[in-house]
């Protein structure tokens, strides 16, 4: 190998490690106009102090202070588009309502606590353009139980050599890095996996990740992607939740008693609704049946009429009236019984 072959290869490993190492970051995000930068302390410690900073050229510029006894301090470049949703213990996440394009670029959550000392988080903030795309082309379905463990395999022909493997965890609008490999085989974690990932770059034809302690926000979507010289591949995967069959099995027969238990309930219910709209209608029937009753046997809806007849007095032309009776009228008056 030649002098002008070798320095054209150590250029090219110097411009992989630089680009490596400049644009990690443990979170990628896109710019939106209300977004959140998540910064949560996995660990039990004391916080001592919070400062969010952002990349400003070649130096960091700071956003905002958190200090358990000081209180919050804001930047007046931030003040009024910036505030913190949850300031609890763990959450020191940064929110924005009032984002802009000069927004776009990397920010840094640095973390003091004791006695685990400083942790530092690198989010990236992109422009929508530069969006990424999930692909659904090569999608594996994943089973896992909260608490377990969950292995991928990435395998991968790109025809050369293999300059870069990185694997994601996709979230609503923006991706966690687990692992960032590179040729030489240095590997770089995201916060988030540091503890829990254990990681297989080595080989040229695949790659394999195991993600332990699994957790409710592990159930989402993951891509492997592999980059060559002059090629790209692409796999994702899809990790769902299972449970043991004895919990299955308590769950189906615990829904089975409970539907029947309400298919009973039901039954009941209606069953005494009919009854007593039943017995009420009976006894509506009856206070009817009663009333016409009564209203028969008043001394007032007894007809008996009488006939009279008038005589004439011939010799004096005079109408002569007699107010005796002739004839007497009967008239039959249907009783009506309730046989209820």
């Amino acid at each position: 190998m030649d002098h002008a072959a070798f320095f054209v290869a150590v250029l090219q490993l110097c411009r992989i490690l630089a680009s490596v190492e400049g644009r990690f970051a443990d979170s990628t995000i896109k710019l939106s106009e209300k977004m959140k930068l998540e910064c949560i302390y996995p660990k039990k410690a004391v916080i001592i102090q919070t400062s969010w900073m952002k990349q400003n050229g070649s130096h960091k510029e700071n956003i905002a202070v958190l200090h358990p006894t000081y209180g919050i301090h804001i930047e007046d470049k931030y003040r009024g588009r910036i505030y913190f949703e949850n300031t609890s213990r763990e959450d020191q996440s940064l929110s924005f309502n009032k984002s802009t394009l000069e927004d776009v670029g990397l920010y840094f959550c640095s973390i003091v606590t004791y006695p685990d000392g400083v942790s530092e988080k690198v989010i990236e903030v992109i422009h929508p353009a530069d969006a990424f795309e999930i692909s659904e082309r090569q999608n594996n379905l994943m089973f896992a139980k909260p608490g377990g463990s969950v292995t991928f395999t990435c395998p991968y022909d790109i025809g050369g050599l293999v300059q870069q493997v990185k694997w994601e965890r996709i979230k609503a609008g923006g991706t966690d890095t687990i692992v960032l490999c590179n040729s030489v085989g240095e590997q770089r974690f995201g916060s988030a996996f540091i503890k829990r990932a254990l990681v297989d770059c080595s080989g040229q034809a695949s790659s394999t990740i195991v993600i332990q302690n699994v957790t409710v926000s592990d159930f989402a979507k993951y891509r492997c992607v592999a980059t060559g010289r002059n090629k790209t591949f692409e796999m994702s995967f899809t990790v769902v939740a299972t449970w043991d069959h004895k919990w299955f099995i308590i769950y189906i027969a615990g829904g089975t008693s409970a539907a029947v238990l309400l298919l009973v309930f039901l039954l009941i219910f209606c069953i005494t609704t009919a009854y007593r709209k039943k017995k009420k209608r009976k006894r509506i029937t009856k206070a009817l049946f009663n009333a016409l009753y009564c209203t028969q046997d008043e001394p007032g809806n007894n007809y008996a009429e009488h006939n009279y007849h008038t005589t004439w007095d011939t010799e004096g032309g005079k109408e002569e009236s007699s107010l005796r009776p002739a004839q007497e009228i009967y008239v039959n008056c249907i009783t009506l019984r309730n046989d209820n």
